[in-house]
């Protein structure tokens, strides 16, 4: 477990190390942001048993992809937690069957290694609204819709200590370089208005899923990216000339190790960005 502000830990929450972050934030009201995949859910337990933390006030799910709100219902169940999450994914954490059936179909066999998300009573969600300020004592939460990357994401932030938890919705860290997550359905004039809200927030910290932490300048540093990407991907009719071509025009894409999850991300990112061209 990692420090990454007072009171706010980084739980490194899969089997394989440095891929999933999950944050604790450890206040007089206990949250936990990002409960990722249901595999992991575990690991998650056994940390918050050795810090004899038995119950949560809330599970902050940013969106119900698998590999992010997979753990949710899981870890609530055990914490008595409230699984907060954007009105438009509600209904895939209470019941995630038909999410579940359409990720084995995306992800394959990566699928049964996150493992199946378990369903919840309706009545344990609280469907959150843009801006909905939580009071958690030692700071102050903050809710904010950021449609591109999906359409039910939900970014969080906490005002005192000025850290961003967006999830997928800014990209993965990876050797330095944060790139785009850009998975079908993926809406480009979204993330672009989403990351440019971001910009305007007073940040000094920036808490990503996949994986660790990042200066605000991650922000521009990935809307520039993302914009040079979705041009390459005008001029490309296929993934293997998508990802030729943006290889040759983004050389930090060779940082993204071939056989990694990483890998695999910047895969399904490529195959939503030759349909978002179209829009």
């Amino acid at each position: 477990m990692k420090i990454v502000g007072d009171k706010v830990y980084l739980i490194d929450s899969f089997r394989i190390p440095g891929v999933f972050s999950t944050y604790l934030l450890d206040f007089e009201k206990k949250v936990l942001v990002e409960p990722c995949v249901a595999s992991g859910a575990e690991i998650i337990l056994d940390y918050l048993s050795k810090l004899k933390i038995s119950r949560l006030d809330h599970i902050a799910v940013t969106h119900v992809h698998i590999d992010h709100g997979g753990g949710a219902a899981t870890i609530a169940k055990k914490t008595g937690a409230k699984i907060l999450v954007h009105p438009k994914g509600a209904k895939h954490i209470a019941n995630p069957e038909k999410l579940w059936q359409a990720s084995k179909e995306v992800l394959g066999e990566l699928a049964e290694i996150y493992g199946k998300p378990e369903s919840i009573e309706e009545d344990k969600l609280i469907p959150v609204e843009d801006g909905q300020i939580f009071d958690l004592i030692d700071d102050e939460m903050v809710a904010i819709h950021a449609p591109g990357h999906a359409p039910h994401m939900v970014a969080y932030y906490l005002k005192r200590r000025k850290i961003l938890f967006p999830s997928d919705s800014i990209g993965m860290l990876v050797k330095g370089r944060v790139f785009p997550l850009t998975p079908p359905p993926f809406d480009f004039e979204k993330a672009i208005e989403t990351l440019e809200k971001f910009e305007k927030m007073e940040i000094e910290k920036v808490a990503l899923t996949h994986f660790g932490t990042a200066p605000k300048d991650c922000i521009r540093e990935v809307k520039e990216r993302l914009k040079l990407w979705f041009e390459v991907a005008r001029e490309a009719n296929s993934i293997e000339e998508l990802d030729s071509k943006l290889r040759k025009a983004d050389p930090d894409i060779e940082l993204i190790e071939k056989g990694s999850l990483f890998h695999s991300f910047y895969l399904t990112s490529i195959r939503g960005l030759l349909p978002a061209r179209k829009k």
